[in-house]
């Protein structure tokens, strides 16, 4: 077996942590036929778990990159209703 050493295991890790972010993004691409709320549940649980995960590696507290997901949401809904309003006028 070969010696191990930090940088390649820092490596290692980093690619799969991509790998795994990668399949995440897969397996949010199915969509069950009947959403019903244990669903719900599960995602909340791993979005909990994944916050959990980000404010380790990043520092930020759970508070902040909560309520950065709620801006984002925000805007999104805000740039939506714009888009709807545009395409009302024709524009």
């Amino acid at each position: 077996m070969a010696a191990k050493d930090a940088k390649t295991e820092y490596t290692n890790a980093k690619t799969d942590i991509a790998k795994l972010l990668d399949w995440f993004g897969c397996e949010l691409q199915k969509e069950p036929a009947n959403i019903n709320w244990a669903h719900v549940g599960d995602l909340n649980h791993v979005r909990a778990r994944l916050m959990d995960t980000l404010s380790f590696l990043s520092g930020f507290e759970l508070s902040q990159i909560a309520d950065t997901l709620e801006e984002d949401r925000e805007t999104a809904e805000a740039d939506a209703e714009i888009e709807n309003e545009l395409k009302k006028q024709g524009l």
